[in-house]
Formats: structure tokens, sequence, C-alpha cells
């Protein structure tokens, strides 16, 4: 049985704002030979940054593969990249195979780095959406079982902003700085509740960019069917004048993007296979 190492290959584009992201990875044949995999579609960072282009990327990729060919260990290339661009933990895994190894890339590469395929949707009320978000985090590991479980990069529900105002954020996370959701469900003839809903959401979203100007980023999680859009349009547009960025629980890509933010966000652990 052959051991490899790997570790993730992260960057962090924006010093100020400290948000990371995975970008590929490094694995080390037991004869040092490095086979480096990379993202290839822009999408992924571009849901964090338009700081950092595939040509660089591609060009890492070339600069990783010739420092670990001719002169580092994949110890000393972790230790020597410690600023915008790390290697995480080093992690191993084993193959007695072509087939196994290529297995093993892929488990890899879906855990760490490819966009996280979001499932079919079914309709759900306000409160589901909540829940169906609490869920996925539970499912990586990230959510929180109390506020202050928030200093440890774990999502948490109900942290105060203002509680003289009775203000709660529904989801939130820290790492570097805060990543607010709030949701909001669309698939209603209530017009006049969701104007109503609406309101909260942007005025908890206002309430989080005063307490830590640009130290935080605001998401709201929507569900609404393309009909609901148009009906809504105007709270939509509303609350988008709040929200960083916008996700509709019912778009597969949306969702995608959204939950790979927020995973990447907390920083998960390297595991060894």
């Amino acid at each position: 049985m052959t051991v490899y190492k790997y570790s993730i290959i992260r960057i962090t584009p924006n010093p100020v704002r400290a948000e990371s992201i995975n970008v590929g990875f490094v694995v080390i044949s037991p004869q040092g030979v490095a086979d480096v995999r990379v993202l290839d579609s822009f999408s992924k960072i571009k849901a964090v940054t338009n700081d950092y282009s595939m040509e660089q990327l591609g060009n890492l990729k070339d600069q990783l593969e010739k420092m670990l060919t001719d002169c580092l260990t994949l110890e000393q290339a972790a230790a020597f990249f410690q600023g915008s661009i790390t290697l995480s933990t080093i992690g191993t895994f084993s193959a007695e195979s072509p087939a196994e190894y290529d297995s093993e890339i892929i488990k890899i590469n879906k855990l760490y780095i490819s966009p996280i395929k979001a499932g079919k949707r079914i309709p759900v009320t306000q409160k589901r959406i909540i829940t169906e978000l609490k869920d996925e985090f539970e499912r990586f590991g990230i959510m929180g079982k109390n506020v202050n479980e928030i200093h440890n990069h774990k999502v948490v529900q109900g942290y105060p902003l203002s509680e003289s105002d009775g203000l709660y954020a529904e989801l939130l996370l820290k790492n570097g700085i805060y990543h607010l959701t709030e949701t909001l469900d669309f698939r209603s003839s209530n017009f006049k509740q969701k104007l109503g809903d609406t309101a909260v959401k942007a005025i908890t979203m206002n309430a989080a960019k005063s307490v830590w100007n640009e130290g935080v980023k605001t998401f709201l999680v929507y569900a609404a069917e393309p009909s609901q859009e148009r009906t809504y349009a105007q709270q939509i547009n509303l609350v988008n004048g709040y929200a960083d960025n916008m996700y509709n629980l019912l778009s597969a890509s949306d969702m995608s993007i959204y939950f790979e933010h927020m995973i990447n966000a907390a920083g998960r652990n390297m595991p060894v296979h």
C-alpha cells in the first residue's frame, strides 16, 4: 500500500477582509513526485473576490510544481507559504493502484475544492429555510450550539445586534469578518406580511453594517419562483440595497456558491484518510 501526502492550497486575496478560499491541492508521492491540481473555473473565486485571476492561479500551480520537484518537501513548502497563499495541515491517503489513486483524488476534490452540488429543493416555509441551512451546516460540522461558538468559527443563530431594538442575526459566522445571513420566503400570497418581513431584514442588515462597518458581509437566502420574483420585485429590490449577495433557495447554482463560501469561511480542518 502506497501512502501519499496532500495539502490544500488556500488563498487570501484581500488581507484586510481576511477571507480564505480553497483553490486546489498538492499530492506528493513517496518518491517526491508532485501532483498539483487547481480550480478550472473562476466562479468560486469570483464569489469572494475579483482581485485574483485564473492566470495568477495557473502561475501559482507552475510555481508549486517547480518548487516541490526541484527543492522543497511538502512540509517545507507548507512552512514557506504563510502569507496570502497558504498550504494546509498535511493529510495522507493510501492507494495500491492508479484507479484507487484517482478515486482518492476525486474525494479530496469533492470535499475541499469543487463547488458543493445543491440537491433538489422542495417548497418550504420560512422557518424551514433556516432549518435547511442549519442542517447543511451541521452536516459539515460548522453549526454552533450557542452564540459563544462564534469565536470558534462556527455559524450561530440569534446573535444579538441590538437587543434594545430586538434585532438579532438569524445566522452569523466570523472568520476575519462577519458573515450575516437573513432569510425570506416569498412563496406567499400575504403581500402585506412580506412587506413587513422585508423591512425587518433590511433593518437588521443595516444594523449589522452600522455595528461592524466594512467588517461584515450580508447575505439574503430567499425562496421564490420566477412569477413570485416578479410579484415581489419591489421588496426584493429593497432588501438587495442592504445585502452584499442574494441567493435563491430554489437555485442549485446559487446555493452551491453560498454554501461553498460559508464552509470556506469557517475553515474546516483536514482529515486523514
